[in-house]
């Protein structure tokens, strides 16, 4: 009898081994929570930071496009009710208009408007009424938070110009990414001459 006894009180865990267990399951458990956590958010600011550096990227290489399209820089523009002046936050580009065969206009110009709004870089499009060029209202970025025009003539060293005596156009843009729980600024620079400049 007392051999039965035995097996019955061996089958199965006592409490204090069942606390136990649970303790040290919840520990592992909240660890590897934290683990998780912590990756997803490493995760999460490094593609951020990825996509702010394409964003900056690509926003730059369609600025220097355009510069390079434009045979010279005009003071100001005014479209409708908005007036445009060149400056250290807006650039307004001259380029010659093309028609529907890719010929040049002679004499006549498409207006390239490249400035701030707020968070939002914008490339705006003003083509004359006989170019082939469609107008254009483009959001380059949406997360702008500066930017920055100088212009150079081709002296060797360059020196700053005004706008109207410029031969080479530096553009800084500064883009704000939430990255993680705060917020990263990131800085790019390009230059570019004009196409009449090379």
């Amino acid at each position: 009898m007392s051999n039965v006894k035995c097996q019955i009180c061996n089958k199965g865990l006592t409490l204090v081994e069942v606390l136990v267990a649970m303790g040290i399951v919840t520990v592992t458990g909240v660890l590897l929570v934290a683990v998780i956590v912590n990756s997803t958010g490493v995760f999460s600011k490094q593609s951020s930071k990825i996509q702010t550096g394409v964003s900056i990227n690509d926003s730059l290489m369609q600025i220097r496009g355009a510069i390079k399209q434009a045979s010279g820089i005009a003071e100001t523009l005014t479209q409708g009710s908005a007036t445009y002046t060149t400056g250290s936050d807006q650039l307004i580009l001259k380029v010659i208009s093309i028609d529907s065969s890719n010929n040049i206009i002679e004499e006549t110009f498409d207006y390239f408007v490249i400035f701030q709004d707020q968070n939002i870089l914008r490339f705006k499009i003003f083509p004359d009424a006989q170019s082939s060029r469609s107008s254009a209202d483009k959001i380059l970025s949406v997360s702008l938070d500066g930017i920055l025009f100088q212009y150079f003539n081709s002296g060797i060293p360059p020196s700053e110009v005004t706008p109207a005596e410029a031969t080479k156009i530096r553009v800084s843009l500064k883009l704000k990414q939430k990255a993680g729980s705060s917020f990263e600024i990131n800085t790019a620079t390009s230059e570019a001459n004009l196409r009449n400049n090379l």
